[in-house]
Protein backbone atom coordinates (compact mmCIF):
# COMPACT_ATOMS: atom_id res chain seq x y z
CA UNK A 1 0.00 0.00 0.00
CA UNK A 2 1.50 3.59 -0.56
CA UNK A 3 1.51 5.84 1.88
CA UNK A 4 -1.49 8.34 -0.02
CA UNK A 5 -3.33 4.86 -0.20
CA UNK A 6 -5.46 3.72 2.85
CA UNK A 7 -8.26 1.23 3.47
CA UNK A 8 -10.87 4.11 4.43
CA UNK A 9 -10.15 5.71 1.03
CA UNK A 10 -13.89 5.79 0.19
CA UNK A 11 -13.00 6.28 -3.51
CA UNK A 12 -11.04 3.37 -3.94
CA UNK A 13 -11.49 0.80 -7.18
CA UNK A 14 -13.67 -2.44 -5.26
CA UNK A 15 -11.83 -4.37 -7.42
CA UNK A 16 -8.44 -3.19 -6.48
CA UNK A 17 -9.53 -3.53 -2.71
CA UNK A 18 -10.57 -7.10 -3.32
CA UNK A 19 -7.55 -7.73 -5.56
CA UNK A 20 -5.06 -6.28 -2.90
CA UNK A 21 -6.84 -8.58 0.01
CA UNK A 22 -6.56 -11.62 -2.20
CA UNK A 23 -2.73 -11.14 -3.21
CA UNK A 24 -1.23 -9.70 0.28
CA UNK A 25 -1.25 -13.13 2.16
CA UNK A 26 -0.02 -15.07 -0.68
CA UNK A 27 3.39 -16.01 0.64
CA UNK A 28 2.66 -15.55 3.99
CA UNK A 29 3.21 -19.26 6.18
CA UNK A 30 1.44 -17.68 9.10
CA UNK A 31 -1.84 -16.72 7.36
CA UNK A 32 -1.74 -20.63 5.94
CA UNK A 33 -0.99 -21.86 9.20
CA UNK A 34 -4.51 -20.03 10.60
CA UNK A 35 -5.75 -20.65 7.77
CA UNK A 36 -5.60 -24.20 7.53
CA UNK A 37 -5.20 -24.82 12.02
CA UNK A 38 -8.22 -22.45 12.33
CA UNK A 39 -10.82 -22.69 9.97
CA UNK A 40 -9.87 -25.92 8.05
CA UNK A 41 -9.40 -28.44 10.78
CA UNK A 42 -10.80 -26.35 13.78
CA UNK A 43 -13.86 -24.22 12.42
CA UNK A 44 -15.06 -27.31 10.36
CA UNK A 45 -14.28 -29.97 12.98
CA UNK A 46 -17.89 -30.21 13.20
CA UNK A 47 -18.48 -31.06 9.12
CA UNK A 48 -15.62 -33.61 9.53
CA UNK A 49 -16.97 -35.27 12.34
CA UNK A 50 -20.31 -35.67 10.10
CA UNK A 51 -18.79 -36.62 7.11
CA UNK A 52 -17.04 -39.37 9.13
CA UNK A 53 -19.93 -40.78 10.25
CA UNK A 54 -21.52 -40.61 7.30
CA UNK A 55 -18.55 -42.45 5.42
CA UNK A 56 -18.91 -45.63 8.36
CA UNK A 57 -22.39 -46.00 8.11
CA UNK A 58 -23.27 -49.39 7.44
CA UNK A 59 -27.15 -49.56 6.91
CA UNK A 60 -28.91 -52.26 9.42
CA UNK A 61 -32.70 -53.39 9.78
CA UNK A 62 -33.09 -50.81 11.86
CA UNK A 63 -31.54 -47.89 10.60
CA UNK A 64 -31.84 -48.65 6.47
CA UNK A 65 -31.10 -45.21 5.52
CA UNK A 66 -28.54 -42.53 6.80
CA UNK A 67 -29.69 -39.56 8.42
CA UNK A 68 -28.98 -36.56 6.32
CA UNK A 69 -30.23 -33.38 8.96
CA UNK A 70 -27.28 -33.82 11.24
CA UNK A 71 -25.16 -33.74 8.33
CA UNK A 72 -26.88 -30.77 6.97
CA UNK A 73 -26.80 -29.26 10.12
CA UNK A 74 -23.23 -29.50 10.77
CA UNK A 75 -22.71 -27.95 7.18
CA UNK A 76 -24.67 -25.11 8.07
CA UNK A 77 -23.69 -24.32 11.32
CA UNK A 78 -19.73 -24.21 9.75
CA UNK A 79 -20.69 -21.61 6.88
CA UNK A 80 -22.44 -19.24 9.58
CA UNK A 81 -20.18 -19.34 12.21
CA UNK A 82 -16.96 -19.07 9.76
CA UNK A 83 -18.48 -16.86 7.05
CA UNK A 84 -21.42 -14.51 8.90
CA UNK A 85 -18.06 -12.93 11.38
CA UNK A 86 -15.97 -12.63 8.65
CA UNK A 87 -18.64 -10.81 6.29
CA UNK A 88 -19.49 -8.49 9.41
CA UNK A 89 -15.75 -7.93 10.11
CA UNK A 90 -15.90 -6.64 6.04
CA UNK A 91 -19.24 -3.96 6.59
CA UNK A 92 -17.38 -2.79 9.96
CA UNK A 93 -14.50 -1.40 8.15
CA UNK A 94 -14.83 2.60 7.31
CA UNK A 95 -14.80 2.15 2.78
CA UNK A 96 -18.19 2.85 1.78
CA UNK A 97 -17.49 -0.10 -1.02
CA UNK A 98 -16.34 -2.56 1.21
CA UNK A 99 -19.74 -2.23 3.59
CA UNK A 100 -21.78 -2.82 0.28
CA UNK A 101 -19.55 -5.93 -0.65
CA UNK A 102 -19.72 -7.24 3.06
CA UNK A 103 -23.30 -7.03 3.09
CA UNK A 104 -24.06 -8.59 -0.31
CA UNK A 105 -21.62 -11.47 1.24
CA UNK A 106 -23.63 -12.32 4.26
CA UNK A 107 -26.95 -12.55 2.31
CA UNK A 108 -25.31 -15.05 0.28
CA UNK A 109 -23.54 -17.01 3.09
CA UNK A 110 -26.94 -16.79 5.10
CA UNK A 111 -28.75 -17.96 1.78
CA UNK A 112 -26.31 -20.79 1.46
CA UNK A 113 -26.66 -21.83 5.38
CA UNK A 114 -30.62 -21.83 4.63
CA UNK A 115 -30.78 -23.68 1.30
CA UNK A 116 -28.74 -26.39 2.96
CA UNK A 117 -29.84 -27.04 6.00
CA UNK A 118 -33.47 -27.08 4.48
CA UNK A 119 -33.00 -28.87 1.58
CA UNK A 120 -34.21 -32.20 0.40
CA UNK A 121 -31.22 -33.59 -1.92
CA UNK A 122 -29.59 -36.75 -1.59
CA UNK A 123 -26.08 -37.23 0.18
CA UNK A 124 -24.05 -36.52 -3.22
CA UNK A 125 -25.98 -32.73 -3.50
CA UNK A 126 -26.01 -32.03 0.32
CA UNK A 127 -21.96 -32.51 0.05
CA UNK A 128 -21.45 -30.50 -3.37
CA UNK A 129 -23.62 -28.06 -1.87
CA UNK A 130 -22.31 -27.76 1.31
CA UNK A 131 -18.68 -27.91 0.08
CA UNK A 132 -19.73 -25.07 -1.41
CA UNK A 133 -20.95 -23.18 1.15
CA UNK A 134 -17.38 -23.62 2.98
CA UNK A 135 -15.51 -22.40 0.34
CA UNK A 136 -17.47 -19.67 -0.09
CA UNK A 137 -17.27 -18.80 3.61
CA UNK A 138 -13.23 -19.54 3.45
CA UNK A 139 -13.55 -17.09 0.73
CA UNK A 140 -14.92 -14.60 3.14
CA UNK A 141 -12.49 -15.20 5.74
CA UNK A 142 -9.60 -14.51 3.32
CA UNK A 143 -11.29 -11.33 2.28
CA UNK A 144 -11.49 -10.17 5.81
CA UNK A 145 -8.27 -10.94 7.26
CA UNK A 146 -6.07 -10.51 3.87
CA UNK A 147 -4.55 -7.75 5.16
CA UNK A 148 -4.45 -7.99 8.89
CA UNK A 149 -0.36 -7.40 9.87
CA UNK A 150 -1.65 -10.02 12.92
CA UNK A 151 -1.58 -12.94 9.47
CA UNK A 152 1.51 -11.42 8.53
CA UNK A 153 5.49 -12.79 8.34
CA UNK A 154 7.24 -9.83 7.74
CA UNK A 155 6.78 -7.05 10.41
CA UNK A 156 6.27 -3.37 9.53
CA UNK A 157 9.74 -2.16 11.08
CA UNK A 158 7.66 1.07 11.83
CA UNK A 159 4.32 -0.15 13.37
CA UNK A 160 6.20 -0.50 16.87
CA UNK A 161 7.69 2.27 17.40
CA UNK A 162 5.13 4.92 15.90
CA UNK A 163 7.95 5.95 13.20
CA UNK A 164 11.22 5.23 11.62
CA UNK A 165 13.23 3.59 14.29
CA UNK A 166 16.24 5.59 12.98
CA UNK A 167 14.81 9.46 14.15
CA UNK A 168 15.98 10.99 16.89
CA UNK A 169 13.14 10.31 20.10
CA UNK A 170 12.04 13.60 20.87
CA UNK A 171 11.93 15.16 24.20
CA UNK A 172 15.60 14.96 24.87
CA UNK A 173 17.49 12.26 27.45
CA UNK A 174 18.59 14.65 30.60
CA UNK A 175 15.70 13.95 32.97
CA UNK A 176 16.57 10.33 33.32
CA UNK A 177 18.72 8.93 35.82
CA UNK A 178 19.56 5.37 35.40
Amino acid sequence: MSSGETETDAGENPWAMIGRRLKRPCRQWTFYVVLILGIVILGYLAVWIEVTRAWNFTATPGAPHLDLNSIRLAYATAILAVGAPCCMQIVLTLNKMAILAGIILIFVILTLAYSVSTSDLSLTGVHSAGLFGLLFATLSWWLANGEDELFQDRVNPNAGSGGDLTRNLSGGKSGVKV
